[in-house]
């Protein structure tokens, strides 16, 4: 009886244990992909700052070459 319990007990600790790893893995994937998405997401937005700074940078310059 006692054994009988101690092997149902160390099946539902390998199912557990099963459902853990899965969660895991979906876990890590769920990750990677948000990385990337955000990875892509940022890359835009560095490629939008870019633009804005250099047209920012190319109306001072011609604010600064009507004044001289």
């Amino acid at each position: 009886m006692a054994n009988e319990r101690l092997i149902l007990a160390i099946g539902q600790l390998e199912r557990a244990l099963s459902r853990l790893e899965s969660a895991h893995v979906g876990l890590a994937e769920n990750l990677q992909s948000h990385t990337i998405a955000a990875s892509d997401e940022l890359i835009e937005r560095h490629a939008q700052l870019k633009a804005a700074a250099a047209e920012a940078l190319a109306g001072m310059d011609a604010l600064l070459a009507r004044a001289e």
